[in-house]
């Protein structure tokens, strides 16, 4: 890490809101109760297809760790996060003005993205906590973003457990398929990367 990526992060974590303070209020709606590092974004980046034509869905924006990198590969004009905690997604204003940023849940993509005039996504980044998620809200997110991509679109999500952070079942009755695309040691805690696309015909 050199020296301006090393004081870039040490300005934003005084400016963003505490991620403890946040997971220790609501665990189950904060992913980490730290950033995410930027080998964990540069991994989850490098899970996206870029063949897909549309832009890139960043569902879950936190502090913007991963939408930095994201930023660095795409630019401003093919990506559109979405970010659901009104101080996380002042945060991202405050640090990214131009980014296309749209404040709401991530379950209701279909029509957060319509009412913007976005017709799909070609691939879907999830920092959401999905390992926590029931299975009924773990469908209707997944389901969602699988809803504004294409039948090649890949959702990229990122867990801090040992397997699958999509549930099996979820996986089965949306006609999906998980495989491990990447082990991220240097980040607190260790983290895994998975990607999901839609079975073949």
């Amino acid at each position: 890490m050199d020296d301006t990526t090393h004081n870039m992060i040490d300005a934003s974590a005084v400016r963003a809101p505490s991620m403890l303070l946040k997971w220790l209020r609501a665990p189950f709606s904060i992913g980490a109760v730290a950033p995410s590092s930027r080998h964990l974004a540069r991994e989850m980046v490098a899970a996206i297809d870029p063949t897909q034509d549309g832009p890139v869905v960043e569902l879950g924006g936190g502090t913007g760790a991963i939408t930095r990198v994201l930023l660095e590969k795409l630019g401003y004009d093919r990506l559109i996060t979405v970010e659901f905690d009104p101080e996380l997604a002042q945060t991202l204003r405050r640090r990214f003005p131009r980014l296309h940023l749209i404040e709401g849940d991530a379950g209701e993509l279909v029509e957060l993205l319509a009412e913007r005039g976005f017709a799909g996504a070609g691939n879907v980044v999830s920092g959401l906590p999905l390992l926590g998620m029931p299975a009924e809200v773990q469908r209707r997110i997944v389901g969602a973003a699988f809803s504004v991509m294409g039948p090649a679109g890949r959702f990229v999500q990122f867990t801090y457990g040992p397997a699958t952070p999509l549930r099996p079942a979820v996986m089965r009755e949306l006609g999906l398929v998980g495989r491990r695309a990447g082990h991220v040691l240097l980040n607190l805690p260790p983290a895994r990367v998975w990607c999901y696309e839609r079975t073949a015909a």
